[in-house]
C-alpha cells in the first residue's frame, strides 16, 4: 500500500529542519575553525532555539551576519600578503581555494541550502544563507591557505632545482591544503546522513 503524499505542513517542516541543520550544526561546524570569535558565534548558533518559522530564522540571520566581512577581509589579506607574480605564492592560494570551493559543496552546506531555500525562501533569506555560504567559504579559504603555507616553504627551500619543485608542488599542495579541511568535511557528510534519516521519517 503506498503511503500518501506528503503535504505542504510536512514540506515545510522538513525544509525548516533542512535550514536549522545548516544554522545550527554546519555553520558553527566551520566557525570553530576560527579561535576565539569563530568559537564564541558557533557556540551561539549551536544555542538557538530550532528554526520553525520567520522569527526563529530571523534570529539566527543576525547572528549570522557576523560572517560579512570575512570574504572581503580574507581577499585583503590574499592580495595584501601572496604576490600574483610569485609562483609559491599562486600556488598556495590556488590550492588554497580549491580545496574551500570542495569543503563548502561537499561538506553539503550548498546542497542542504538551496533544498531549504526550494520551499521557505524568506525563511532562508531572512537566516541569510547566503552570508553564511560565503562567509564559511571564506574561513576554510583563510585556514587551508595557513595549512598548506608551510608546506610550500619547505619545498621551496629543499634541494632541486626551480622545475623540479614546481612539479613538486603543483602535485602536493592541493593535497595539503584539502588535508586541513577533510576532517571538517567528514564529520558533516556524516551528521547530514542524520538528518536526511530524519527527513525521510517525516514521509
Amino acid at each position: 500500500m503506498n503511503s500518501a503524499p506528503p503535504t505542504a505542513d510536512h514540506e515545510r517542516l522538513r525544509a525548516c529542519m533542512a535550514l536549522d541543520w545548516f544554522v545550527r550544526t554546519w555553520v558553527p561546524r566551520w566557525s570553530l575553525l576560527v579561535p576565539d570569535a569563530g568559537e564564541q558565534l558557533a557556540s551561539a548558533l549551536a544555542g538557538l532555539p530550532p528554526i520553525r518559522d520567520l522569527r526563529t530564522a530571523e534570529s539566527a540571520g543576525n547572528l549570522i551576519m557576523a560572517l560579512s566581512s570575512g570574504p572581503d577581509q580574507t581577499e585583503r589579506f590574499v592580495a595584501a600578503n601572496y604576490e600574483r607574480d610569485n609562483f609559491y605564492d599562486t600556488a598556495a592560494v590556488k590550492a588554497a581555494r580549491q580545496a574551500s570551493a570542495t569543503a563548502v559543496a561537499g561538506s553539503a552546506g550548498t546542497a542542504v541550502a538551496d533544498a531549504a531555500a526550494s520551499v521557505i525562501l524568506d525563511e532562508s533569506l531572512a537566516a541569510r544563507t547566503d552570508i553564511a555560504l560565503k562567509g564559511v567559504a571564506a574561513l576554510t579559504l583563510s585556514h587551508s591557505l595557513d595549512s598548506v603555507w608551510p608546506y610550500i616553504q619547505t619545498w621551496a627551500s629543499g634541494p632541486g632545482d626551480f622545475d623540479a619543485k614546481r612539479i613538486s608542488i603543483g602535485n602536493l599542495a592541493p593535497i595539503a591544503a584539502q588535508r586541513a579541511l577533510d576532517p571538517t568535511i567528514e564529520e558533516l557528510r556524516q551528521e547530514v546522513c542524520g538528518l536526511y534519516i530524519e527527513l525521510g521519517r517525516l514521509g
